[in-house]
């Protein structure tokens, strides 16, 4: 029996070769997206599920600014005052420079952690004992890549490293060697030091009051099993604020929130947060995206079947009236509906492992396609399952329906109920591509805002030079501006403790005269030598900037706009004000323009900048034109005087630029997909075209020997299906709209929906969809009549 079915299924499909074809194309490429929008959510969803289900990270909010890092000594009195915790560990990450021998490497993936943090999270160690690797304070253990980097095939275990922590450097030894961390890790790091050497450090007074109001690192909690409920967790949350308001000598109010690991990835956009963590919308968004072409390829399949049923009419009532029931047509049917899923799946896993690398490089990740693998197979199989039952569901329930009696009779079938169904089903199919297409063109838009809208100051040109944090860096430094001033190509420079691209400092410790007592803002900071405001470009509204002649700037203050109207003055009067941070009294000699240093997602916060001589950061004025030659004397004259130091440089404008890969490559995936969702419903529209034509091929010969035009012939034939081109757009425009205005709500500065967004999309709908149909009807417009006639 399911021999016989097969038989004729391939037959049918031989029979309409051009059908069959679009078909089977057009589902392949909706399964292949599908495949490949499947495993890009399925590595979003899978970051830290190798880890341990009941660790949480600690996150603070104080005065609605939330952040991923808190005190530390939070951990050690919650552990001894809340027996919901079962243990705790603590990270703080540092960038330094490793000398092993006479090589040395710039590392920023570094942390500080407590010995614990091994048996809390799931990161194998190959080599050394998880209990005591980092209890030793001249310890340190590395990830097997850097082992290769640093030791190559030599065993690292013993072996003496160097890591300038502090003033003066460490000597470490290699107590152990972890496997390399997951890439669907939250966290990132090739070197961890024990968190105790941090703690004796000179830049660190643990168990001093102070310290509860330095939130500096990532904290971690274990807790017990029976913990875990949502009342539990908001107990601990609330215990916690308890205790770190007792010991906070500033009695900031603080709010604490336990954050499941597990979630950090997708649901977590905190300042001073880890790198990389992804977006629950994005995924969101691709996942619907998937659907919807996989759906516009079962619409095709269904609007091709139903369009062909007229020819197979005949064969369902011969069947009938031979003796085969509904149950048997429909099981026939079903069955050519799943042989035609079954090539399609087939071609489009062939197509997604073709496309791979491509998307792989589109979105960041590195996926791949493992037949074999449960997790890939059982989704391919479910998807290859729900089309072939969403496509040949109604096809067979509508073939399985004729009666032999009208059938055999030639009487007509089906009506405009049918065409109907067809129509709404094309209308779905454009509203999707054209709600895609606008969608590109607000994302594409807002992308090219982001990148092109005033900042406040002028981001191009400005190259940036990581400066040393060991040894006599000013006199040193002294040997680098007389290297700096001498090179006619570099207009400007100036020393900075911070890049103001994505500023992470902050404090509540302001005072000034009228302040209210009960008011607490977290006030960023920058500190910047006399050159800061002229380097950059920054334009001055009152008073001035510092000046590295005046040695009474050493305890003055610049504040931006948003500072001065906080604290109640407008610019002019803010000038000659007393005000007071971190205990360091002052007097605000100037006030700047509101500049963005942070993402555009963000408003512009009161900003007070602070005169220093020391910093992190060179930021050079060049020339574009004679930029290689600048980096090459920069880098002779920067090994010269730090012989010991690797050179480092950047640009403003490119850290700028990667604040936004994210929507960058949402915004190249949307290209992409809407594309994508564009010829899939073409092919469909051309199906349905075709078949249109064929079936009036007769009338239209008619028509060209009573004297019709071609024009005339085109126009009859394609008004009936631009007409549901054209209602889709009064569909889709709304929804474009809705759906943009939700993701633009994100941003704090955005572009505004325009008309022309959607007289764009919708004009591309209209003249693809035109050209598809036109095809066919210009060719059976052109064609000679008499060959159509012959047979009359």
């Amino acid at each position: 029996m399911f021999k016989n079915y097969l038989t004729s299924a391939l037959r049918s499909l031989k029979r309409h070769k051009l059908f069959s074809l679009l078909n089977i194309f057009g589902l392949a490429t909706g399964i292949a997206c599908s495949i490949l929008i499947f495993l890009w959510v399925k590595d979003e969803r899978s970051y830290d599920n190798f880890n341990n289900s009941s660790l949480y990270r600690l996150s603070i909010n104080v005065t609605n600014v939330e952040a991923a890092v808190t005190p530390l000594p939070v951990a050690v009195s919650v552990k001894q005052q809340i027996p919901a915790v079962k243990d705790f560990a603590r990270l703080v990450s540092l960038h330094s420079i490793v000398t092993i021998g006479t090589k040395k490497f710039d590392e920023k993936d570094m942390f500080y952690a407590d010995p614990s943090f091994l048996q809390m999270f799931n990161y194998p160690l190959l080599k050394g004992n998880k209990a005591t690797a980092l209890s030793r304070p001249d310890g340190v253990i590395i990830t097997a890549a850097a082992a290769n980097k640093y030791f190559g095939t030599e065993n690292p275990v013993g072996k003496i490293m160097r890591i300038d922590d502090d003033v003066n450097g460490h000597n470490y030894i290699v107590t152990g060697v972890l496997k390399n961390v997951p890439h669907n890790s939250h966290l990132r790091f090739d070197v961890l030091l024990p968190l105790i050497t941090f703690e004796k450090s000179s830049n660190y007074s643990y168990g001093s009051p102070s310290e509860w109001g330095n939130s500096i690192g990532y904290t971690y909690f274990q807790l017990n099993k029976n913990s875990e409920t949502p009342a539990a967790i908001n107990s601990v949350e609330k215990q916690i604020a308890v205790i770190a308001s007792a010991n906070d000598p500033m009695h900031t109010k603080s709010t604490f929130k336990l954050q499941p690991v597990t979630e950090i990835h997708l649901h977590s956009n905190l300042l001073l947060d880890v790198q990389g963590n992804g977006n629950i919308q994005y995924v969101t968004i691709f996942s619907l995206v998937a659907v919807f072409i996989v759906l516009i390829a079962c619409i095709n399949f269904m609007n091709l079947s139903t369009a062909l049923a007229g020819q197979r009419a005949k064969e369902v009532g011969l069947r009938k009236t031979l003796g085969a029931v509904r149950f048997q047509l429909i099981i026939q049917f079903m069955c050519e509906s799943f042989l035609v899923t079954f090539f399609s799946t087939l071609t489009g896993l062939a197509i997604a492992r073709l496309l791979l690398p491509l998307f792989n490089d589109l979105s960041g990740k590195v996926t791949s396609v493992k037949l074999f693998d449960l997790n890939i197979l059982l989704p391919l199989l479910g998807i290859a399952t729900a089309v072939g039952l969403i496509s040949g569901s109604y096809p067979a329930l509508f073939l399985s329906s004729f009666k032999p009696v009208k059938v055999l009779k030639g009487l007509r079938i089906f009506g405009g109920q049918k065409t109907f169904l067809r129509n709404s089903l094309v209308i779905f199919q454009f509203t999707i591509a054209v709600v895609l297409m606008v969608s590109t063109l607000v994302v594409h838009n807002q992308l090219k805002y982001i990148q092109n809208r005033d900042i406040g100051y002028n981001k191009e040109n400005l190259l940036y030079l990581q400066m040393p944090q060991t040894g006599d860096l000013q006199s040193n430094f002294q040997a680098l501006k007389a290297v700096l001033s001498q090179s006619a190509a570099l207009s400007d420079y100036t020393l900075i403790e911070h890049l103001p691209t994505y500023l992470t400092t902050g404090t509540t410790d302001v005072s000034w005269t009228g302040k209210d007592p009960r008011l607490q803002i977290v006030f960023p900071h920058i500190g910047a030598d006399g050159t800061f405001l002229k380097t950059f470009k920054i334009h001055l509204v009152a008073g001035r900037g510092f000046n590295d002649n005046y040695a009474t700037d050493a305890s003055n203050y610049v504040l931006n706009e948003t500072a001065v109207k906080i604290m109640g003055f407008t610019p002019e009067k803010a000038v000659g004000q007393n005000i007071e941070m971190n205990g360091h009294p002052g007097q605000v000699i100037g006030v700047v323009k509101d500049f963005n240093f942070k993402p555009v997602q963000q408003t512009i916060e009161p900003l007070i900048l602070r005169y220093t001589k020391q910093g992190g950061f060179v930021v050079i004025r060049t020339s574009p034109a004679k930029m290689q030659p600048i980096i090459s004397q920069l880098k002779a004259a920067f090994q010269d005087i730090y012989p010991n130091f690797p050179f480092s440089y950047g640009f403003v404008d490119q850290d700028l630029s990667r604040l936004y890969v994210a929507e960058q490559r949402m915004g190249k995936l949307f290209n992409v997909f809407s594309i994508i969702s564009i010829i899939v419903s073409c092919l469909g529209l051309f199906g349905l075209a075709t078949f249109a034509t064929q079936k009036r091929l007769k009338e239209v010969s008619v028509r060209r020997v009573l004297g019709a035009s071609a024009g005339g012939i085109v126009t009859m034939l394609t008004k009936d299906f631009v007409k549901p081109v054209a209602a889709a757009l009064i569909i889709a425009f709304p929804l474009a709209a809705w759906a943009m205005n939700k993701w633009l709500e994100s941003y704090v500065y955005r572009i505004s929906l325009s008309w022309w967004m959607f007289a764009a999309a919708g004009a591309a709908a209209v003249v693809i969809a035109f050209l598809t149909i036109s095809y066919q009807s210009v060719k059976a417009a052109l064609a000679n009549p008499v060959d159509s006639l012959r047979s009359e």
